[in-house]
């Protein structure tokens, strides 16, 4: 099976960041008015976010840092803006500044891992990745990991992808993703059988996937499961028939096990 194409991640924000909100600024009134200031508008600017207004966030988020520079919150939230612009050089460092502010950051650590994997730098990402492992996120963690099994997948190496997806889904047995990559590597190692219940659990965690059912259409063929084959196939018809899944059916089964 090719695994060329790599889902892509999504960035994921939290309603508060370690060290940036939601604490009272310490200091003299005068030192505490800028502060204050600085959080209403990078709230303001997590609003236009979380609604799409991304122009809107980013002018808030530029004057929340403009009063207070080392505003770790504001600069995470204006990387993840800049993300969704796809401007990801300014994303990158606004990252960096974030994480150099909170080290400790786990959400941050984890957008800059997706910003990086979805450039395809995933040695980088992989790194990155490492540490949201073992952060206290299980959401986080358990994608992180199927995140590492993908980018293992890349590198020719199915056993250590294997071993990711199992982590992740021992954290979060229904994730779709990984459910359907470790259905991929059983096949690519004739345990079909295995494959089949990675398959079921596909299925059932997401009621159906074009990329599911086609795979089900070539697993069906190996298990000369006829009563597979059809059901999958009816169901992808059915269910996406505008989709690029449906002209790969009758795609001889040994091109798919390159």
């Amino acid at each position: 099976m090719r695994h060329q194409k790599y889902f892509i991640l999504s960035a994921v924000l939290v309603v508060l960041i370690t060290g940036c909100a939601g604490q009272t600024p310490i200091g003299s009134e005068e030192d505490a008015r800028p502060k204050n200031a600085a959080e209403a508008y990078a709230n303001l600017g997590r609003q236009y976010l979380l609604q799409g207004s991304l122009d809107l966030a980013e002018a808030r988020l530029h004057k929340a840092i403009q009063l207070e520079p080392d505003f770790a919150k504001a600069h995470h939230d204006l990387a993840v803006v800049y993300g969704e612009l796809r401007n990801t050089g300014a994303a990158e460092a606004e990252y960096q500044i974030a994480l150099r502010l909170a080290p400790g950051d786990i959400t941050a650590s984890y957008n800059y891992a997706t910003l990086l994997y979805n450039q395809g730098k995933y040695a980088e990402a992989a790194e990155k990745f490492q540490t949201v492992v073992v952060g206290p996120s299980s959401e986080q963690k358990a994608v992180a990991y199927e995140a590492l099994g993908l980018i293992a997948l890349r590198n020719g190496d199915p056993a250590q992808a294997e071993k990711r997806f199992e982590e992740a889904l021992a954290i979060t047995p229904t994730l779709p993703r990984a459910l359907l990559e470790s259905a991929r590597v059983a096949f690519q190692s004739d345990r079909f059988l295995l494959a089949k219940n990675y398959l079921q659990r596909h299925l059932e965690a997401t009621r159906g996937t074009p990329a599911g059912f086609l795979f089900g259409v070539h697993l069906g063929k190996a298990l000369n499961d006829e009563k597979l084959v059809t059901y999958c196939q009816e169901q992808l018809r059915k269910k996406f028939p505008e989709s690029p899944e449906v002209r790969q059916l009758n795609q001889p089964l040994e091109d798919v096990k390159k």
